[in-house]
């Protein structure tokens, strides 16, 4: 009798936590992310969408239908258990590699870089290395989770997941794709450091390797040495090799305190090129000033240390290296973005997340909202 209460108790226990709610604090702060980031798109690209298609809303209507699919894709993902996550990880990590290897193949560029992929029978297109991030994620924390309770060797300390990282970053890296493989790095790193990973081990095996990479990588692509030379060369040319990241300077100090007010910005207008994209922060301080950029910042700084908590908080292994990775990966890019518009390192063409105009990075980023979102079903309270 009282073994059947205990397991009736235990059963109703399940359910509760299974229909337990999400951290509504947490949603709260991504809707006003992405409310932000929808107006700042608008603002942005109005003058650019204007001149080259003939209609100011042109970046908004796309925007807003790659916000819908996102937010359908967000409410889907955060209804699934995050145990379906680690069922699928190794599958989906495949599935990234596979469409990694058929940009190469079958892929198409914008400018340099060739990084897209078509979606059969729609005008639509994404990039698999904003996929892989995820993938990455996953697959690490997967692993890490798989081998906790084995013994630590080399191999599987080091060697795995060294090919599971390394091998994605390499397959990004033949893209032309430089800032995606960085931030990959970071990523993976981040994740075996905090998944107990010895950091002497990884600079001695990765580090090395990461080098010889690196430089190989920028000996081989002109337009990437071109941009760390015009980085650290102050009498670069302003008309050509520096010119966005100087008008984006421009934009940056001409804001003042309060800024000029949303709409009123004058570097949007044919002088920060495509400012929708990964120049939008300098927009954004243009327009609202310094206290415009320091709400954004605090922003991000709330979003990081939210998923930190909601990593500490799970009591699984894979339920807290995925929100951390989550969160690592946002932390990152939106840290990174504002060093390169304001010339603290090379322009690598990093996106600011939920600002920058962009249909698979905004899919996929709500996406990953929606895991974190279905982690905190089971964090502790």
């Amino acid at each position: 009798m009282k073994s059947t209460i205990l397991e009736t108790k235990n059963i109703n226990e399940k359910e509760k936590l299974h229909h337990k709610s999400v951290d509504k604090k947490l949603l709260l702060l991504i809707s006003v992310l992405l409310a932000f980031g929808t107006v700042m798109v608008f603002s942005a690209s109005f003058p650019y969408a204007s001149s080259h298609y003939g209609d100011g809303y042109y970046y908004l209507k796309r925007q807003g239908i790659f916000l819908i699919i996102g937010i359908l894709c967000m409410i889907l993902t955060s209804k699934l258990p995050i145990e379906f996550y680690r069922k699928i990880t190794p599958v989906f990590y495949f599935i990234c590699i596979a469409l990694l290897i058929l940009v190469l193949i079958g892929g198409f560029s914008e400018g340099l870089a060739k990084r897209w992929l078509g979606i059969p029978g729609t005008p639509l297109s994404f990039q698999p290395s904003e996929l892989m991030k995820l993938g990455i994620i996953l697959m690490l924390s997967w692993w890490i989770d798989k081998t906790n309770e084995a013994k630590k060797t080399f191999i599987n300390e080091i060697v795995i997941p060294g090919i599971i990282l390394f091998g994605a970053c390499a397959l990004v890296l033949l893209e032309k794709h430089l800032s995606g493989t960085i931030i990959l790095v970071l990523i993976g790193v981040a994740i075996l450091f905090i998944g107990g990973t010895s950091i002497k081990k990884m600079l001695i095996a990765y580090g090395s390797a990461g080098i010889v990479g690196a430089v190989a990588f920028l000996l081989t692509n002109e337009y990437a040495m071109k941009r760390i030379e015009s980085f650290l060369n102050p009498n670069a040319d302003i008309l050509s090799d520096k010119w966005q990241t100087t008008q984006g300077l421009y934009a940056i100090g001409s804001g003042g305190l309060w800024g000029k007010g949303i709409g009123n910005s004058i570097q949007k207008y044919s002088y920060v090129s495509e400012p929708q994209n990964d120049f939008i922060f300098t927009i954004c301080c243009e327009e609202l000033g310094y206290i415009g950029a320091i709400v954004i910042i605090a922003l991000f700084l709330i979003l990081v240390m939210s998923g930190f908590r909601l990593a500490w908080k799970s009591e699984k292994l894979f339920d807290s290296l995925v929100a951390f990775g989550i969160t690592v990966q946002i932390g990152i890019q939106a840290f990174l973005n504002m060093l390169v518009v304001s010339d603290l390192i090379p322009n690598t063409g990093i996106s600011l997340p939920f600002f920058s105009y962009g249909g698979s990075s905004l899919v996929i980023l709500l996406t990953e909202m929606g895991i974190l979102l279905s982690i905190s079903r089971k964090a502790r309270c």
